[in-house]
């Protein structure tokens, strides 16, 4: 799962099959059928304590709940 369709694009390259979808939307869809995630995602040094919250933390939790 990726959320800019340039990474998509990369992940197409290396033979991977990517699903647009961002943690801080709707990620239902994303994991449809899915036996299992691995959470490598994160918002970056960049941000601050609520994108931190919002995609680390949040974001993880909406997977698993999913």
């Amino acid at each position: 799962m990726t959320r800019k369709e340039k990474q998509a694009q990369t992940i197409k390259e290396v033979g991977g099959h990517p699903i647009l979808a961002d943690l801080e939307g709707n990620v239902d869809k994303a994991v449809d059928n899915m036996e299992a995630i691995i959470f490598a995602a994160g918002s970056g040094p960049k941000t601050g304590p609520d994108k931190t919250t919002a995609v680390d933390k949040n974001g993880a939790i909406k997977l698993v709940s999913c």
